[in-house]
């Protein structure tokens, strides 16, 4: 009784599914960990995914923006060179995962983030600033390692990333990620936190009630938890009519896709943007953007 109320899975859904749990850099990296994924049903599994793609950025040209609360700080005038050529990489549009964080390139995933009791780290896979307040931070230094990372400096740049606009918050040392419990804000994370709060408030009539993005009991932002299980829906929906020669034509129709003879279309996250791949066409048919 209980397998035939199990979704019937397609084998190009739990190629899909796979592919996912092998991205996903989990720590520690033994089959356990593989393991606990693996039993995740598709829309757990895209909430685990979307909270570690996040902290990544999709290399696309931006418009940048600078807030005053940046650009006033002593430290931008010293670090003008280094902030002036990170700021062109982003209006090119360049790939600027070498100046973000390198954590996430092996800190992805943990089962002791999801147990319970009172001595469980929910931040352990996540990065809180970011899921609070939408704001990933940039180490913008140009001396870029061997290892791809950009040389550690002292200060760090916080941003509000989009995919059409990049706003720097602020400049910052590395006494604003301390958060310890039962103990004072720092002056740098205090005032991160206050211009959050005006960035948030900045357009609301005088009065209004203003509510900051909601973050799950698990750690995670309710944003993303919402996309992925949309995510999940669009997949086990749209998943049966993708072998329908008919339906793809009516999705590219106007476009000049040639749809090839044999097409082997799967399931693909480009960043957080979902949808169908073709490989011999080269073809990426986009059903869900991602925020960035």
């Amino acid at each position: 009784m209980t397998d035939r109320m199990q979704p019937v899975e397609s084998k190009r859904v739990r190629a899909f599914r796979l592919g996912l749990i092998k991205l996903i850099p989990k720590f520690p990296n033994n089959k356990a960990s593989a393991q606990s994924l693996e039993e995740k049903s598709l829309g757990s599994l895209l909430i685990d995914y979307a909270n570690w793609a996040i902290r990544y950025v999709a290399p696309r040209p931006r418009k940048v923006i600078v807030e005053m609360t940046a650009s006033i700080d002593p430290r931008w005038v010293s670090l003008k060179k280094d902030i002036d050529a990170f700021l062109q990489k982003v209006e090119r549009g360049e790939d600027l995962t070498p100046y973000l964080s390198p954590k996430p390139r092996t800190r992805g995933y943990t089962p002791a983030a999801s147990t319970s009791g009172p001595d469980v780290d929910r931040w352990a896979d996540k990065d809180m600033l970011l899921n609070a307040m939408g704001y990933h931070h940039f180490h913008p230094s140009m001396t870029v390692e061997p290892a791809g990372f950009a040389q550690p400096i002292k200060e760090v740049l916080f941003a509000h990333v989009t995919r059409d606009e990049f706003t720097v918050v602020g400049v910052f040392d590395h006494s604003v990620f301390k958060s310890e419990p039962w103990q004072s804000l720092t002056p740098e994370r205090e005032r991160l936190w206050q211009i959050f709060d005006e960035r948030l408030t900045r357009h609301s009539p005088h009065g209004s009630v203003v509510a900051a993005p909601p973050i799950a009991r698990s750690g995670h932002s309710v944003y993303f938890t919402y996309l992925a299980m949309n995510y999940a829906r669009f997949i086990s929906n749209l998943d049966k009519r993708v072998d329908d020669p008919g339906y793809i034509s009516s999705l590219t129709a106007g476009t000049g896709f040639q749809l090839p003879t044999k097409p082997k279309w799967k399931w693909h996250l480009q960043y957080l943007d979902l949808g169908l791949f073709e490989k011999t066409s080269n073809a990426f048919l986009v059903f869900g953007k991602g925020p960035n």
